[in-house]
């Protein structure tokens, strides 16, 4: 639970493109547009590329920049981050999976809806950290940025998997469209403000992922689950099949809501909405029939 773990919270974004593949802004540009827009950490996965961030962090104070990669393999995207070599795309997923790991490094299952990924590929595929549950340039570009369904489906299979909030950015600021920069990301409770805390809290769960709400805290006592937000519109409860809750703000907004466990719903995890159109999401709470 990363609402009652030590630490500081930093904001970040794990999916970025620069003009060393499809994007618009130089790697210095897209670095400086985070951190002059707040945020705390970001990771550069240009297409097939490792981009050198090393020479980049010396000119940012207390902003921690991930070499990444985004490994294209057909319609499947990967993206990597926190690794030391290129890795190349002419490996089968799983092998891919196991060079990042090798080097120290997580994975994540790029924008399923927009590639129109099966779930046989995505079960099939292990030791990948989570799954884009929001992704902006595709959001932005062709309404397709949302995968929850997709997580909620392998976590029904028990694939317990993380979600995450990305920007993909790619335009930054256009005319044509609204930006995707800055647009989703995951908050991360941190014990220290360096990478390697950083990514220690990733590989444990330690976030959230938003759109724009906050989450202030969930608690788990007994057999209820309180979540502390953000003014929402509503909060959703959502667990294995028909089981979960949804709340919906009556004369004013939610602050707060309040879920009951019944024992067999396999997981609950969280989502919060509120009247702009943003969701903030939880990770998965992990029920066994004896926690109750």
């Amino acid at each position: 639970n990363p609402f009652s773990a030590e630490g500081s919270w930093v904001k970040g974004n794990l999916h970025t493109h620069t003009t060393n593949s499809d994007g618009l802004l130089s790697p210095y540009q897209i670095a400086f547009l985070y951190r002059a827009n707040g945020y705390d950490f970001l990771s550069i996965t240009d297409h097939n590329r490792l981009t050198d961030v090393e020479g980049l962090s010396s000119r940012f104070d207390d902003f921690i920049l991930l070499p990444g990669e985004e490994v294209n393999i057909g319609s499947l995207h990967l993206v990597v981050f926190n690794i030391e070599e290129e890795i190349r795309s002419n490996n089968s997923p799983q092998e891919i999976i196991e060079e990042v790991s090798k080097q120290g490094g997580e994975v994540i299952v790029a924008h399923p809806y927009w590639s129109a990924l099966t779930m046989r590929e995505l079960q099939e595929m292990n030791g990948y950290l989570g799954i884009e549950v929001y992704n902006a340039t595709c959001d932005v570009s062709v309404a397709k940025g949302y995968s929850n369904v997709y997580w909620d489906a392998l976590l029904c299979r028990e694939k317990y998997i993380y979600g995450f909030a990305v920007d993909d950015a790619h335009l930054g600021l256009s005319l044509r469209r609204p930006t995707d920069t800055c647009k989703g990301w995951i908050m991360v409770k941190v014990s220290k403000r360096d990478p390697e805390s950083l990514m220690d809290s990733l590989r444990k769960g330690l976030f959230y992922s938003s759109t724009g709400p906050e989450i202030y805290d969930v608690k788990i006592k007994g057999e209820t689950i309180n979540v502390k937000a953000s003014p929402a519109q509503s909060v959703n409860f959502i667990a294995r099949n028909g089981l979960g809750r949804r709340f919906f703000a009556l004369d004013k907004p939610l602050s707060e809501a309040t879920y009951t466990m019944k024992g067999n719903e396999g997981y609950v995890r969280i989502e919060v909405k509120d009247g702009k159109g943003g969701t903030a999401w939880t990770n998965p709470i992990i029920l066994q029939k004896d926690d109750l």
